[in-house]
């Protein structure tokens, strides 16, 4: 099983960063590369279930998510049977500010052809954890307009 952890620091309030977090409306601005569908309620409840379906190179693969563990403005964990994989969100606050760290504990999927995991590999799979942190932290700083 491969682990990945990777973190930023967010100049935002520790309760705006979560509200981003768990308004699944806008994952598709910060992970691209990923549709979610079949949400069962909200990201922060525990036993929440949610589709997952990313497409690579005309592979598509999907995945059930199952949220296991939330402890509000902290932590939310997921599971997945697929792979498996298990993501764990943690959120601390900073001052005004917000660290998210991102862990993951995984193993890619054995109906992934084999080229399309060696392409993904820890890496890969690291960078792209990057670039959509990145994202998340550039939207989640955006200031928000005020209402007249």
């Amino acid at each position: 099983m491969e682990h990945m952890r990777e973190e930023i620091r967010i100049e935002a309030p520790i309760d705006h960063v979560w509200a981003f977090l768990c308004d699944p409306s806008r994952w598709h601005d910060w992970a691209p590369r990923e549709e979610t569908s079949d949400w069962s309620g909200p990201f922060d409840r525990v036993g929440t279930t949610y589709v997952s379906t990313m497409k690579m190179m005309g592979f598509e693969t999907k995945f059930t998510n199952t949220v296991l563990e939330v402890e509000p403005l902290k932590l939310i964990h997921e599971h997945t049977d697929q792979g498996p994989m298990d993501n764990f969100y943690r959120l601390e606050r900073e001052g005004g500010a917000t660290r998210v760290i991102i862990e993951s504990d995984y193993e890619m999927p054995g109906h992934i052809p084999g080229f399309i995991k060696n392409l993904m590999s820890k890496n890969w799979i690291e960078r792209n954890v990057r670039n959509m942190l990145a994202d998340f932290k550039a939207l989640a700083e955006a200031p928000v307009p005020a209402h007249a």
